[in-house]
């Protein structure tokens, strides 16, 4: 399972020799493995910098012969016998492959951004499912249908509103459907909440929620009631990440918008560059696209967008080129807690130059 952890450690690794990053796309729902297998062959051939020929070796045996193919994606960080991590990850990823002096860590930082945690509420005619995801996984769930449903006590906010009028039962049934999801929500630590089912009951359902629950609703699908754990799972997965996108269009705009008015916002590279390494910066905002070289201070470490004769913070005299200056700049946010957001699809953060922040002050 993919956490902070993991990204923390392959950020402050530190090894000799160069490192090859790889991401690939093993959902096998709609390719088969060989095809895998071939394009990591073709991703390798067409790799301008070839990475040792061991390391690509290691690649190709693990898909061989040790990957289960469970997982939709795959990350794999290798570097001779100082760095071999293979981390299964429940979403899909775009192939690609990276060889740098770093573990390449944006797209890992982006599936973690995607994989927050959520309960889904199944809704039901006499019944409903509630699952509690996290980390892409289903972390727990419940169910209460049929009997066990009416056997439910009404209690709390719901009893005195609802007794003073006879209620048929389909209604009783989902108000206490209501009682069990708000008690599942509080259970789990759950501040999103997403709802399945018919649309019709699905709005009914909605209807019925408390306004702080119902704030909390990001989205909703079609589903039975007797659908597979595995595909509510996939379902959501995919109602989550378009939710996060128009998240993501809100932080951007947020961000522009601060920027010019001279408050608490910065945009491209440069001025984001110098206020990460002021420590100014609460939520770097990067579009999964942007590459940018750049250059590295070899004293203090300052990640500048453009060659100077001096560093501007320790005023040392060298400076080095580095290949991928926006991926420099993710492993020090993240290095000194500075939350990430790696943006998808959005014009307006691209036409600033792909990298943006807001600050702490």
């Amino acid at each position: 399972m993919i956490g902070d952890k993991e990204i923390q450690e392959l950020v402050e690794y530190d090894g000799k020799g160069p490192v090859l990053s790889v991401y690939l796309d093993t959902d096998l729902a709609h390719k088969s493995k060989e095809a895998v297998k071939l394009t990591v062959k073709q991703l390798f051939k067409a790799m301008e910098e070839k990475p040792a020929a061991s390391d690509v070796q290691a690649v190709e045996h693990f898909l061989e012969f040790e990957y289960d193919w469970q997982a939709r994606g795959l990350a794999l960080f290798v570097s001779g016998k100082e760095l071999w991590k293979a981390i299964p990850l429940p979403i899909p990823v775009r192939n690609q492959v990276v060889l740098a002096d770093k573990p390449y860590v944006r797209v890992l930082t982006d599936v973690l951004d995607r994989l927050g945690h959520y309960a889904v509420a199944l809704i039901g005619g006499e019944g409903i499912r509630l699952f509690s995801i996290a980390q892409g996984r289903i972390q727990s769930g419940t169910e209460a249908i049929g009997e066990e449903l009416k056997r439910h006590k009404q209690g709390g906010w719901s009893s005195a509103r609802y007794q003073r009028r006879t209620e048929n039962l389909a209604q009783r049934n989902l108000r206490q459907a209501v009682e069990i999801t708000q008690a599942f929500c509080q259970q789990t630590g759950s501040q999103r909440l997403m709802l399945a089912g018919n649309a019709e009951l699905v709005s009914q359902f909605k209807e019925l929620l408390p306004k702080p629950l119902r704030s909390q609703v990001i989205g909703e699908f079609v589903a039975d009631i007797e659908a597979s754990p595995s595909e509510i799972l996939n379902r959501s997965l995919d109602v989550a990440a378009q939710y996060d996108l128009e998240e993501e269009k809100k932080l951007v705009a947020e961000v522009i918008t601060a920027a010019a008015k001279g408050g608490q916002g910065v945009v491209g590279l440069a001025d984001t560059l110098y206020a990460l390494h002021e420590g100014r910066v609460r939520l770097l905002l990067v579009e999964e696209n942007c590459h940018a070289s750049g250059y590295v201070c070899t004293s203090c470490g300052y990640v500048a967008a453009d060659r100077s004769a001096k560093c501007l913070f320790c005023g040392n005299t060298e400076m080095s080129e580095v290949p991928d200056a926006v991926n420099r700049a993710i492993q020090k946010a993240i290095q000194t807690g500075v939350d990430v957001n790696i943006v998808r699809q959005n014009e307006a953060l691209t036409k600033v130059g792909g990298i943006a922040a807001l600050l702490r002050y």
